[in-house]
């Protein structure tokens, strides 16, 4: 088949970018979505479409898309190829099973050659970054992450790209920026080891050089571990709870989900959960960086209830107008209560099935 488009998220600084690559001749379309993962899995997740609908393609490209707060960048087929290739040798390499139908793409994997280097791309799969402490959370998230391959592009020295101080590709859960004056800065993290929760600061010196921000030092302070519930009051935050009642609920989660393919859908024990993510990043630009800051909205359908977590009045009102308005042959509010820290996750995993229980 023949080549017609490809686009790829600018989201390679998350760790995480959605790769969709059209082909099609004069009978048939086939549409790939790939799920690029650059911390440990490589290629994380794979469907193909045959001649879908416009209504399936763009739900497929927003579940695959729609969730990573980045725009979507236009990219050659050699450039698509390129990446098929390099993120799939990236599960041979941590030794993880490829996804989906193998056979529909490991040719590119195994037999593609091409001249292309992870560094020719980069310009197109990292977000142009224009704010100093933006950079700066970003390569704190790289280094605690473990990430040799972006910290070695974004500072040219392998001195930087060797250093680290988690066992594993860590997360950042939180981080406080604090400037210094003449692009130095001071990052305080909070992060998940392999092992447990640990603190630790980290001095960047940074430069602009052809619009580009760039690492020119950085030195690590020794980690302290921090306990579990210590992290949690670091990244807690106010919580509003919105409870309804479900009538004909498989129809309705069928329609909600449709009308809302950008969301995380997750089966759990005792019911179904929807993580609504922000369009965008902008959060990773604050002085204070806080890994769930990205979050708009949770849904937990657990029986005949439906649960809605928001985490301003603003959200609040706007999730629930929507609610209220498209689905009310469904949906019947039944209370609205406010939490100081979060509570309708940790009741979604605790697999209780009584939530006024649960708060007792």
């Amino acid at each position: 088949m023949k080549f017609s488009f490809a686009k790829v998220t600018n989201s390679r600084l998350m760790g995480t970018m959605g790769l969709l690559i059209s082909w099609e001749d004069k009978q048939d379309k086939i549409v790939q979505y790939f799920l690029l993962d650059a911390e440990g899995l490589g290629l994380a997740d794979y469907v193909s479409l045959k001649n879908p609908t416009k209504e399936q393609a763009y739900r497929e490209e927003e579940r695959l898309m729609g969730g990573l707060g980045s725009d979507r960048i236009r990219i050659s087929e050699d450039e698509a190829l390129f990446l098929i290739k390099y993120f799939g040798n990236k599960n041979s390499y941590y030794e993880k099973p490829l996804p989906g139908e193998v056979n529909e793409y490991i040719d590119i994997v195994k037999k593609y050659e091409t001249k292309l280097h992870i560094e020719d791309i980069y310009p197109k799969i990292c977000k142009p970054i224009k704010d100093e402490v933006e950079f700066i959370n970003y390569m704190t998230m790289r280094f605690i992450a473990w990430d040799r391959e972006s910290l070695k592009y974004f500072s040219g020295s392998e001195e930087i790209a060797n250093m680290h101080i988690t066992n594993i590709n860590g997360t950042l859960l939180k981080n406080t920026v604090i400037p210094k004056g003449n692009k130095r800065y001071i990052s305080e993290a909070l992060y998940e080891d392999n092992d447990g929760y640990y603190a630790s600061k980290i001095a960047f010196s940074i430069e602009e050089y052809e619009n580009e921000f760039k690492i020119s030092s950085m030195i690590a302070t020794d980690k302290e571990p921090i306990f579990d519930f210590e992290v949690f009051d670091e990244i807690s935050k106010p919580e509003f709870v919105s409870m309804y009642s479900i009538s004909r609920v498989d129809e309705f989660l069928d329609i909600f989900y449709r009308d809302n393919p950008f969301t995380l859908k997750s089966d759990m024990e005792n019911g179904t959960f929807f993580t609504r993510f922000n369009f965008n990043n902008d959060h990773v630009k604050n002085n204070v960086y806080v890994i769930n800051n990205d979050i708009k909205a949770i849904y937990y359908q657990m029986g005949n209830e439906f649960f809605v977590g928001t985490y301003s009045d603003k959200d609040r009102k706007y999730i629930n107008k929507i609610l209220q308005c498209n689905y009310k042959e469904y949906l019947d509010i039944k209370e609205e209560l406010y939490f100081e820290e979060n509570v309708l996750y940790d009741f979604v995993e605790s697999e209780s099935n009584d939530f006024y229980d649960f708060l007792d």
